[in-house]
């Protein structure tokens, strides 16, 4: 699973007078930490073996006041126990502005302990653009963050709703190193205005729960009221808006679109089909390319596909299918189920309610401008055939209106990894937060830009 990025980074902003009055700045850890695996638990001395590595710290932060290091493996916040990397999202959340912190750890082998105190979340600055913080009302009187980033000056603008995938982080003053950072600064630099939004419970999001423990309808929800926000800007060229949709935003981007229209979808990372179906390749076709060996891949896929038909098309609760000792295997080696409510990090009725979504409906009724593209090195959607789904489907229901793309190289999260191989070694041995930060694929911005230029006409 993804690296956890928690609470991010620093450098101009701009507020639209009266906006943003509901949300306050949320307190800033600002640490991107990682699963502290059994050989890094052993490399690192760790004696229990629980707890979450630093990858990287960020300026102006908590973090960095206490002097955490890249490489300090984190075992307790404020005497909380640290064992996941969801622990200390957890724990960083109940945070308050001003309060002590104190951080047990172990570096270079000794344990250490740091203390301080808890300082706020900087805003989003950029020399180059204009940042615009707003909010989305959510329902029952929530609010999630929303940023608007624009070239600077006057203007009508073509727009950008970047929507993001499965996992809950905060887009919120992301490092410039991070990729999705750089792929939103690359199209503002082209000069389209770039939305994002938090979803509900991350970030500075006020009135609902964590974002772990809510469904995908509850989210999908507060996606669509993202492009009614969107949509409502005095800049934006309202014949021009556009979605991108990265990993499961891209299954997201054509149902918010079915009742309000855009001009075009951008996906990447994509399924392109249901997530039963999905779930099932994960095991049969992703796995191999981590390293699961294929005997074992044949004996786990007798117990995953009962389990997952249990669990997706019946709604059976974690609990209840852990009465199964095989299930409960399953669940806990390949699902990150801990014994609560969570599969992958999120509350399990997320991932049925997926199970509920009109794949094929929706792009047939979003009726936009399609491009679907697949990065050769991109392990998370498999192989080429989610992207190609979509392109067929559409051009189905509305011929000449979707394009496939291959995007040589790339890896789920826009970097030139090479290979499958290539960044699944990476992510095991420990080298990729160091080598993304220096492999963007920049061609992405451009292949993005001319795509949407193309369209603008129609």
């Amino acid at each position: 699973m993804k690296n956890l990025i928690l609470l991010f980074m620093t450098l101009t902003f701009y507020a639209l007078p009266g906006h943003s009055q509901h949300l306050k700045r949320r307190p800033f850890l600002g640490v991107q930490v990682a699963p502290l695996t059994d050989s890094l638990a052993t490399a690192k001395k760790v004696p229990d073996g629980k707890g979450a590595i630093v990858v990287s710290v960020i300026p102006n932060s908590t973090a960095a006041a206490l002097k955490l290091q890249p490489q300090d493996v984190i075992i307790s916040i404020n005497g909380k126990t640290i064992a996941s990397t969801q622990d200390v999202v957890a724990t960083a959340r109940a945070f308050s502005v001003g309060e002590n912190v104190t951080i047990n750890l172990y570096r270079n082998g000794e344990k250490t302990q740091l203390k301080g105190k808890v300082k706020p979340m900087p805003y989003e600055t950029d020399p180059k653009a204009e940042v615009i913080y707003d909010e989305v009302a959510l329902a029952n009187n929530g609010y999630s963050r929303a940023i608007m980033k624009k070239p600077k000056g006057k203007g009508i603008f073509p727009a950008v709703f970047f929507i993001q995938g499965f996992t809950c982080y905060s887009l919120d003053n992301m490092p410039e190193h991070d990729t999705q950072r750089r792929l939103i600064d690359g199209l503002v630099q082209k000069g389209y205005a770039v939305f994002r939004m938090e979803k509900p419970g991350m970030g500075d999001s006020m009135g609902t729960k964590p974002c772990q423990d809510i469904g995908y309808n509850e989210e999908l929800a507060a996606f669509a009221a993202g492009l009614k926000k969107l949509k409502s800007y005095d800049f934006v060229d309202q014949n021009n808006v556009f979605l991108f949709g990265h990993s499961l935003g891209a299954t997201t981007a054509p149902l918010i679109a079915m009742d309000n229209k855009v001009k075009g979808i951008m996906t990447y990372g994509a399924t392109g089909k249901p997530w039963l179906e999905y779930m099932i390749e994960l095991g049969r076709e992703q796995h191999p390319i981590i390293g699961v060996d294929y005997v074992q891949i044949d004996e786990d896929q007798k117990i995953a596909i009962p389990l997952l038909y249990e669990f997706m098309v019946q709604k059976k609760t974690p609990a209840l299918l852990a009465q199964n000792e095989k299930y409960k295997d399953y669940m806990q080696t390949y699902f990150g189920w801990q014994g609560d409510e969570r599969i992958f990090g999120r509350h399990y009725t997320y991932l049925q309610e997926l199970y509920d979504v009109p794949v094929n409906k929706s792009w047939k009724e979003a009726d936009a401008y399609v491009l679907s593209m697949f990065g050769e090195a991109d392990v998370q959607a498999i192989d080429a055939d989610g992207a190609k789904i979509i392109a067929d489907v559409v051009n189905s229901y509305h011929p000449g209106k979707a394009e496939y793309k291959f995007i040589p190289a790339t890896d789920h999260t826009f970097v030139k990894s090479g290979s499958q191989k290539a960044y699944s070694r990476m992510q095991n041995d420990g080298t990729y937060d160091t080598f993304m930060a220096d492999n963007f694929n920049y061609e992405l911005v451009d292949i993005l830009d001319a795509w949407m230029k193309d369209k603008r006409g129609r």
